[in-house]
């Protein structure tokens, strides 16, 4: 077992997905990480981890640390917003782990978001069935819950033996159809020629067993990738592909390439063939009656089921703040500002400074910035009405 740290974090969560540019998908969000990103600091140690040999990973010690006040330090983020974007809990470690004290960061991290009405998600392959303790989850916000399976049992048992297994993560989905949430099935990533090396052609059934187990069991909507790869985590699934058939490691290696473009960047297959497998995925998820979406690595629009406000499909909107510091959903808003209220000059939060496609401006969600603003305008301008919502 790792040696737990209970540490403070002193500087503020309040970030959005760093992606800028044309081809950015994320609509805004509040990421909220429980742990630094770090390989110490998750018990999965997964082979293709996006977090453990990023740039801002910090180097391990053995030791995993854990945020202990991060629901303190959010509880007073939001006592200065009065837009709120929706939270995501958590995009670099796994926030359901079994560690007590990770467990109890959460809980109150959650009971805070609850009690204030914000809207927020969750991304695990773990038991989030431990925040049924929360008084009064999920809250009047929106709620949903986002479970990674990378694929069938014996994927798992190579690219992350370590997480919860096959039948625990589906438990989890089943956990939130029992309880009515929405649910994600976060199919990624779905490294091809592992998955080739252990199915050949048949891969695709592979697949199919996964989502439509996903879809019986409650999700209703699917996110893929094919993988944004370190060299790192390729050479480490290389090695894991070639103990599975002879030469496959070979041939995955020769298969990735490194792409930089205005969002994903990291070793990646062919363009090409990336849209042959999406194209897979997306009919076999259709098929057993679930929406589809790519995470980042096809043009915007290209890949996913039509219809969808942004790629994780479930409401997220951006909530104000109103009477007692609560917050409300805005109704009319997506959070996907830049694809659906470009050139609105009244958008719903009325920010169109946010309808751009790049990370907000924390700035621009503020109170005090908000009351300055007022305070260029006349009483008689403001009304009552928007008096009332800041006492």
């Amino acid at each position: 077992m790792w040696d737990i740290l209970e540490i403070k974090r002193k500087s503020p969560t309040l970030h959005d997905f760093p992606y800028s540019g044309p081809g950015r998908k994320c609509y805004h969000k509040w990421i909220v990480n429980v742990t630094p990103p770090g390989k110490d600091h998750c018990l999965h140690s997964c082979l293709y981890c996006y977090a453990r040999d990023a740039v801002y990973s910090r180097r391990g010690e053995g030791v995993m640390e854990i945020y202990s006040n991060i629901g303190e330090v959010v509880e007073k983020e939001l006592e200065t917003l009065r837009l709120c974007p929706p939270v995501c809990i958590s995009n670099v470690t796994d926030p359901c782990q079994k560690v007590p004290a990770l467990k109890k960061a959460v809980f109150f991290l959650v009971g805070n978001l609850v009690r204030r009405g914000v809207n927020f998600h969750l991304i695990t392959k773990g038991d989030p069935s431990f925040l049924e303790g929360v008084k009064g989850f999920p809250g009047r916000g929106n709620f949903f819950l986002e479970v990674t399976v990378e694929g069938p049992p014996e994927y798992l048992e190579l690219v992350s033996p370590q997480a919860p297994p096959f039948e625990a993560r589906m438990a989890s989905l089943e956990w939130a159809k029992r309880n009515g949430f929405p649910a994600v099935l976060r199919l990624d990533p779905v490294i091809y020629p592992l998955y080739e090396a252990l199915f050949g052609e048949a891969w695709a059934d592979a697949v199919r067993e996964v989502i439509e187990e996903a879809a019986r069991r409650g999700a209703g909507h699917v996110v893929a990738s094919t993988g944004r790869l370190s060299p790192g985590a390729l050479r480490r699934l290389a090695l894991v592909a070639g103990s599975a058939r002879p030469g496959a490691g070979a041939r995955m290696a020769s298969s990735y390439r490194f792409e930089r473009g205005p969002t994903s960047c990291g070793m990646m297959l062919p363009l090409s063939l990336r849209r042959e497998i999406h194209a897979e995925l997306r009919a076999i998820a259709e098929a057993a009656g679930l929406t589809y979406a790519v995470c980042q690595e096809l043009p915007p629009g290209e890949g996913d089921s039509p219809g969808l406000p942004h790629c994780e499909a479930f409401p997220m909107p951006f909530s104000v703040r109103v009477d007692g510091g609560l917050f409300k959903s805005l109704e009319g808003c997506t959070a996907n500002c830049h694809l659906h209220c470009a050139g609105k000059p009244e958008p719903p939060c009325g920010v169109p400074e946010l309808a751009k496609p790049e990370p907000y401006r924390p700035s621009l969600l503020r109170l005090a910035s908000y009351r300055k603003e007022l305070s260029l305008v006349s009483d008689r301008d403001v009304g009552d009405k928007q008096v009332e919502m800041f006492p």
